[in-house]
Order: C-alpha cells, then sequence, then structure tokens
C-alpha cells in the first residue's frame, strides 16, 4: 500500500510535466487581483472583507465527527440554515459577494444565516476517535450527514436561537439529498423545519445523461477497489494539494479546458458562467469528501429508486440493513413544507425524477421548473443572474412562510 506520501509525490510530478508541456509555447491568462485575493479567503474572512460580522461554530455530531459552521450572527434574528452541495463547502452562499449571494441577501433582510460545512470537506475534518488518514474517517456518504450532521446542526442552532423553534432551510444538490435522508429516517425533526427549500434535488437518478457520469458508473466497482488498494478513501486524494493545483492550471493556463469540462458535467450553460470568475470558483471549489460518497450517489443511477448504501455482500447488509439488499429511504416521512426548484439542462438531476419526487412528498408547497431551457447544475448557486431568477424567489417564499400566507 503507498502512503499518503508518495501518493502526493506522484501526483505532484505527473501534473507538473502536463502543466509544463502545455504552458511552454503559451502565454499565462491574467487574472484580476481581487478575484484572486477572494479566492484565497477562506470563508468566514471573505464574509469579514465585505463589512459582515462572521464567526466560527464546533458542533459534535453524535458518531464523532466535529463539523464547523460559519454564521453571519444576526442576534434575534429567524435562523436559516443554509447547506452545500457533494464537494463544496459554506462559501457557496456567499462566493458571489453581498449583491449576489443568498447568504448575504439574507443576513440583509435580518436573517440569522447559518452555513453549515458537512464532514469530510475543507472545514470539517476532524473527529474524536479517528484521524483523516485513517480509512473509519472517510467511511461515510450522505447517509451519515442525514442522520448525524443535519440533526446535530439543526440543534445546535436552535439551542442559541431564542424564541424560535423552527428553522428555515436551503440545501444545493447533495444538501438536499441528506435532507431527505433525514426526513426519512428522522421524521421528528421535520417539526422543527418552517421550510425546506431544495435548490437542484439529488434523490432519484433513473434519468441522467450525462455521458461522464454513467461512464463513471460503468467501472464504479473496480474504481472504488483500486482507489481502496491503494488507500485512497479521501476523493479528490490529498485534497489541499489538488485544489490549489486546480485553481492553478485552471485559473492561468486552461481557463477554456475547464470551463468546458465544467459544463460538460453540469450542463453547458455559457450565458449564465462567468468565465473571468473561473479562479475564484476553482479556488474554493473541490472542497473533499469520501469515495464513499461518490460510490453510494452512483448505486442511485437506474437504480430504480433512492436506497441505502449497497454494502459487497448480502452478508454486510444483513448486518446493516436486516436484509439482503438494501431498504429505500420512506420519502413520505418528509412531511414539512417544501419548495422543489429545478431545470432542464441539469445533468446532475433531472427534471423528470424530480417531478417523480414532487408526486411522493406529500407537502410540497412550490414545484419551480426555470423557464430557461439551459439553465444547469450549477447556475443555482454561480449564475450570473443567480439573485434575480432565483435567490428572490426563494426570499419572497420565506416571507410569505413567516407572515402564514403559505
Amino acid at each position: 500500500m503507498l502512503r499518503s506520501s508518495h501518493l502526493k509525490y506522484c501526483y505532484g510530478i505527473l501534473i507538473s510535466l502536463f502543466i509544463f508541456c502545455d504552458t511552454a509555447s503559451g502565454d499565462l491568462i491574467k487574472v484580476d487581483k481581487n478575484i484572486l485575493e477572494d479566492a484565497n479567503l477562506i470563508t468566514p474572512d471573505l464574509i469579514k472583507k465585505y463589512g459582515y460580522p462572521a464567526e466560527t461554530h464546533k458542533i459534535q455530531a453524535k458518531d464523532g465527527f466535529v463539523l464547523t459552521a460559519h454564521r453571519i450572527p444576526k442576534p434575534g434574528g429567524q435562523p436559516v440554515l443554509l447547506v452545500h452541495g457533494l464537494l463544496d463547502s459554506s462559501v457557496a452562499y456567499v462566493i458571489l459577494g453581498p449583491e449576489r449571494s443568498l447568504g448575504f441577501l439574507l443576513s440583509d433582510l435580518g436573517y440569522d444565516v447559518w452555513l453549515l460545512n458537512t464532514r469530510g470537506n475543507r472545514y470539517s475534518r476532524k473527529h474524536k476517535r479517528y484521524h483523516r488518514y485513517q480509512p473509519q474517517f472517510w467511511d461515510f456518504s450522505f447517509h451519515e450527514l442525514g442522520m448525524y450532521d443535519l440533526p446535530a446542526a439543526i440543534d445546535y442552532i436552535l439551542a442559541r436561537s431564542k424564541g424560535y423553534e423552527r428553522i428555515h432551510y436551503v440545501g444545493h444538490s447533495q444538501g438536499t439529498t441528506s435532507f431527505f435522508v433525514m426526513g426519512s429516517e428522522k421524521p421528528a425533526y421535520m417539526k422543527k423545519i418552517k421550510l425546506m427549500q431544495a435548490l437542484a434535488p439529488v434523490v432519484f437518478w433513473d434519468y441522467i445523461d450525462s455521458p461522464i457520469i454513467l461512464t463513471f458508473v460503468k467501472y464504479l466497482r473496480p474504481l472504488v477497489f483500486i482507489a481502496n488498494s491503494f488507500g485512497i478513501y479521501e476523493f479528490p486524494p490529498e485534497n489541499e494539494v489538488w485544489r490549489s493545483l486546480i485553481q492553478k492550471i485552471c485559473s492561468f493556463v486552461f481557463q477554456n479546458t475547464c470551463t468546458y469540462f465544467l459544463m460538460e458535467v453540469m450542463g453547458v450553460d455559457y450565458a449564465q458562467f462567468n468565465s473571468s470568475l473561473l479562479p475564484l470558483f476553482t479556488g474554493h471549489a473541490s472542497s473533499g469528501s469520501s469515495v464513499k460518497s461518490l460510490e453510494h450517489f452512483g448505486q442511485q443511477i437506474h437504480s430504480g429508486g433512492f436506497f441505502k448504501y449497497n454494502y459487497y455482500s448480502s452478508w454486510e447488509n444483513r448486518r446493516n440493513h436486516g436484509a439482503d439488499t438494501p431498504p429505500q429511504y420512506k420519502l413520505t416521512n418528509v412531511d414539512c413544507k417544501v419548495a422543489l426548484y429545478y431545470s432542464k439542462n441539469d445533468r446532475l438531476t433531472s427534471d423528470k425524477d424530480v417531478v417523480r419526487l414532487r408526486d411522493i412528498l406529500p407537502n410540497v408547497v412550490l414545484d419551480y421548473l426555470f423557464p430557461d431551457p439551459l439553465y444547469n447544475h450549477i447556475n443555482f448557486i454561480w449564475g450570473n443572474d443567480v439573485k434575480t431568477v432565483l435567490n428572490d424567489r426563494i426570499i419572497e417564499l420565506m416571507r410569505k412562510v413567516d407572515n402564514g400566507e403559505v
């Protein structure tokens, strides 16, 4: 088994050679200094840069993980919890600055804003028993996020929100998946949710048609086996090294190539993507998760349902699930108010799959399919017009719920 230091060395040599070969005959791209500054600030420092107060809170989950939540405090304000997607972090809801990002907009309106970092990302890499170089540390998927991370965060927030018994919740991508796990398995927590707003909800994956994702899933098990054989349980491995390298590659050398790849994964929509901000996005993106998380998502593709993790043997499934095959999550238990926002050009969640989810959930108060046929998965966070086409709509629905109009 290769040690992580050896892996880091190998990756460094390969990427250095790759960069050298392609930059020998090309000029480096110039990037605005303010964008580079924002790309290298951690979330609380980015919040403070724009004149807002920022706090860092440590939340212990019941299984030993220590989570980091960033807060834009508003004492006495209605608490709202914003949860990022896979490989993302708390920066998702502040990355575009005060004029467009949801976290800042909600703070301006008097909401007490909490930005959670789920286990395994760059801000939440501590455990009471395990170190990040132990396989046990990475033995989680979106299931554990729903079973442990979200309940711990909700209880922590409510304990510090005098006069409030419920929170608003907004999740993007995996931030919706984990919520539906929590609602299915811990339905009592639905009484603590005033409104859940799901941005690009990922639950069913029967109509996904991304060539990249489908190719990955075809070789899912052997790829996971090979990764684990080399001691790789984190994705991407040695995440901080990869994140820095990817930012430099995509910022100064291969902006067009990186943009093309991103569009192929998320859905092609160049009109909503500001390529000049690519250094900012890559500076914060790929914040890390587990290989098991990718595997669990992969298992859902064309599975016909929303299933718990499928172990490698029926014996393991019986030990963990009480049956030879993993059971489905009970989505009918998610009885809080839910708003769904989705699009036709999202290559990570099909509008047909979201419609299926809508028909199962018992209390959908808004079903919003974007009229823009090109709106994609990442536009919900990075889109040029995200304030006017999405965030203003989110805020208006929160206002109506707060006022008892919905």
